[in-house]
């Protein structure tokens, strides 16, 4: 409902706003890391075969976006290890997506053709639920290139800590996004 409350709300200001932009992913990844215990474990996964769908949108000096990721196209390498991850952690059966709602990031349509680092505060969707996120974001203005990293805490998502044979996943995943954009409309 929150969701719907928020894109029915980013379609009233833009149309009401006298210049906007709305940018759609064209091209991306996502990318997670997991530190295992003992510590020398990295787990590393990446989307295969999908790309965040979505849409962002600059006006009144800020931009809000709304983005969807399918989680059964992630892969670590190891056949068994993502099998286990799709079944038991995140249950893609149950919670097949990922969104991520960012709603007021400050961004001007000039910012649009700069190289810029900003902080992003969002609502992420994982596993059922929602809880707010933090993270950084580096845009690349002449490529339309954006990445975004952040950090998900498992249990906040009652996701189970994953343990196979005595090794234990850290309670936290850092998760990478990274997307190419293309302008679809400009409104003025």
């Amino acid at each position: 409902m929150k969701a719907i409350k928020t894109m029915f709300s980013l379609l009233c200001v833009y149309h009401l706003s006298a210049e906007a932009i709305t940018l759609k992913s064209k091209a991306g990844e996502v990318k997670f890391t997991a530190i295992g215990k003992p510590g020398f474990l990295k787990i590393r996964g990446e989307s295969q075969g999908s790309i965040p769908n979505g849409l962002i949108s600059i006006e009144n000096e800020k931009l809000a976006g709304e983005f969807t990721f399918d989680l059964q196209s992630l892969k670590t390498g190891i056949e068994l290890r993502d099998e286990h991850m799709k079944e038991k952690y995140l249950e893609v059966q149950k919670f097949p997506t990922a969104k991520l709602v960012i709603s007021a990031m400050p961004m001007t349509q000039k910012d649009l053709e700069s190289d810029l680092k900003k902080e992003f505060k969002g609502q992420l969707t994982l596993h059922g639920v929602t809880k707010e996120v933090t993270g950084k974001v580096d845009y690349k203005g002449q490529s339309k290139k954006i990445k975004a990293e952040f950090q998900v805490e498992l249990s906040n998502f009652e996701i189970a800590i994953p343990e196979y044979m005595g090794i234990t996943v850290s309670k936290t995943a850092d998760i990478e996004v990274a997307l190419d954009f293309e302008i679809q409309e400009k409104k003025k």
